[in-house]
């Protein structure tokens, strides 16, 4: 029990974001797309990496197959006039999001796992997650509930949940550049997710009597410039630390837990969600 008092886990999901393969729809003429209304998003200064502009790149969206559109491929990340494709926000353009859901399932035969600075391990057998995207950029109404969890032989739960169940509390999430390339179409992109507006806990549990306390965020490196209706999201860590612990230009904000009232410590997570959108998504880091 005296290692359960330094670390014990709680696992963000790495919650992806899906890309995706041609989607076909009629296209909107330039007009269209200039007059299109603009939809409420979630967009807060603070949230956002220093890298990052209100609108342009990276962003979620649609690239649909069209006649005349404005990309030769689709990824919608090689500009050309007349293209076979056409680039659609999700929010905000002729053609946004119909449906801005998602879900996630912890990878078949995988398990999730945090490992401490100090070498404290935690793991849960089960996983699944739940939220919609927001805004161009950002995603919100993000849940995520582990099952099976435990520590050193005892069991970790969220107050109210079954035993071995730990619940996040809201969280929500932003893009941003993980590391830069040669040129845009090469640029990585993570996603982090954190408490509503960076305040609070991400979530409560105790192990055998032992209250935990989690903050701080926790990226995931997310695949870009492509449609998929399904995709699978791995967080990786190495010695306790997040790989990538923060974007570019941005300082790192990594997972946290406080035990009973000791000093924080950090972790990193490895964990393999397979998530599936309502429709099909893209991340661009091009247009």
């Amino acid at each position: 029990m005296g290692k359960t008092r330094h670390w014990l886990l709680f696992a963000v999901g790495s919650l992806g974001i899906a890309v995706c393969s041609l989607l076909a729809v009629p296209a909107a003429t330039p007009a269209e797309r200039d007059s299109a209304p603009i939809r409420e998003q979630s967009w807060k200064t603070a949230t956002f990496s220093s890298l990052l502009e209100p609108s342009g790149p990276p962003e979620y969206g649609r690239c649909i197959k069209t006649t005349g559109g404005g990309y030769t491929d689709a990824g919608c990340t090689t500009s050309g006039s007349p293209g076979a494709y056409e680039w659609y926000s999700a929010f905000g353009s002729a053609r946004p999001l119909e449906k801005t859901r998602f879900s996630g399932v912890i990878k078949e035969a995988t398990t999730a796992k945090l490992e401490t600075v100090n070498k404290n391990v935690i793991t849960c057998t089960g996983e699944t997650v739940n939220g919609k995207y927001t805004g161009n950029k950002t995603l919100g109404e993000v849940f995520v509930t582990f099952t099976g969890c435990s520590a050193f032989g005892t069991t970790c739960t969220s107050p109210g949940a079954a035993a071995g169940t730990i619940a996040t509390n809201q969280l929500e999430g932003v893009l941003g550049i993980e590391t830069l390339g040669a040129e845009p179409v090469l640029n990585k992109i993570g996603e982090d997710l954190f408490p509503v507006g960076h305040t609070g806990a991400i979530g409560e549990f105790s192990c055998g009597g032992v209250k935990v306390v989690m903050s701080g965020s926790i990226i995931s490196p997310v695949a870009e410039n492509a449609m998929k209706l399904t995709t699978t999201i791995t967080a990786k860590q190495s010695k306790g630390k997040q790989n990538p612990e923060n974007f570019i230009g941005e300082t790192p904000e990594p997972l946290m837990a406080t035990i009973e009232s000791g000093t924080p410590e950090q972790g990193g997570e490895a964990l393999q969600t397979q998530q599936t959108n309502e429709e099909k998504v893209e991340i661009n880091t091009v247009v």
